[in-house]
């Protein structure tokens, strides 16, 4: 079984409004920092994970990042961990992946006090559409001490860790073979869904809705109270839907996509919601 690294949104060329959706959601995001490949990324950091917002500057994208423009706005990478990129690489050939050559790249980042260090990762990627749903990479970390820190990982909302990626397939048996090779583990249906287990974090395949292609539909992450959200949201205005264990922010919010807040460690709790809400407007 291979471990959630990282979750990639991609900002595209709005990297503004989508730092500033996260910390109004009570995120704390990090400084932003810009990549030796062109790209310019700020994180949201939890326990053992993190999601990484990652776009371009306007009127300047990367010509080593063609994908920041060709893709479209919102989920877009599932990052899994690696101890060795070549290692990984050499795995997923035996897995029938071909993964793209190791890359190594690095970012300055700034430090509390104003230190400058690089973070410096080796990343191996399959193609952008080798797998229905979502983009994979595998990333091992030189400096992970650059990455984690325990300043950057206390979130006014008390969010610790990223709880469940929904993808949405119009065949999620034939892509079933594909996700157990890139997470090296066996899914459990649950209900109509099949679930991958990645370390603490989930990953969870369901039939797309009538029309809808493959994505990356929704991301999930874990809270110690949702009364507590509900405050802060009716305060700073957020729309949302509270429904049992689970908390939905309203996709006109979060630019399409599906954002959601659950109870922290319960995985029994983690359910499926993908049926229609009734999202709470300011004031009420």
């Amino acid at each position: 079984m291979r471990a959630l690294d990282h979750i990639v949104f991609n900002a595209r060329d709005r990297m503004d409004e989508v730092a500033a959706l996260f910390e109004r959601l009570g995120f704390f995001v990090t400084a932003r920092g810009h990549h030796s490949l062109g790209s310019i990324n700020h994180t949201v950091v939890f326990e053992s994970d993190y999601l990484e917002l990652l776009g371009y500057p306007p009127g300047a994208p990367p010509e080593q990042r063609p994908e920041l423009v060709s893709r479209p706005l919102g989920l877009m990478a599932t990052v899994l961990r690696s101890i060795d990129a070549d290692g990984t690489h050499a795995e997923l050939m035996r897995a029938g992946l071909v993964p793209r050559p190791v890359q190594t790249f690095s970012r300055p980042v700034e430090m509390t006090g104003g230190a400058i260090a690089d973070a410096s990762f080796r990343v191996t990627r399959l193609e952008p559409d080798a797998v229905p749903g979502s983009w994979f990479y595998f990333c091992q970390h030189l400096t992970p001490g650059l990455v984690w820190r325990r300043e950057w990982q206390r979130h006014a909302n008390g969010a610790c860790a990223m709880a469940v990626l929904d993808i949405g397939l119009p065949d999620v048996e034939s892509a079933a073979p594909l996700y157990q090779a890139c997470t090296a583990s066996a899914a459990t249906r649950v209900n109509d869904a099949l679930v991958f287990q990645l370390d603490s974090a989930q990953l969870r395949l369901a039939t797309a809705a009538a029309g809808a292609g493959a994505g990356m539909t929704g991301l999930s992450f874990y809270v110690p109270s949702l009364e507590r959200l509900r405050s802060r949201f009716l305060r700073d205005g957020i729309r949302f839907a509270w429904h049992g264990a689970a908390m939905d922010i309203d996709p006109e919010e979060t630019f399409g996509c599906r954002l959601q807040f659950v109870l922290q460690r319960d995985q029994a709790l983690v359910q499926s919601t993908q049926s229609s809400c009734t999202f709470t407007a300011p004031g009420h």
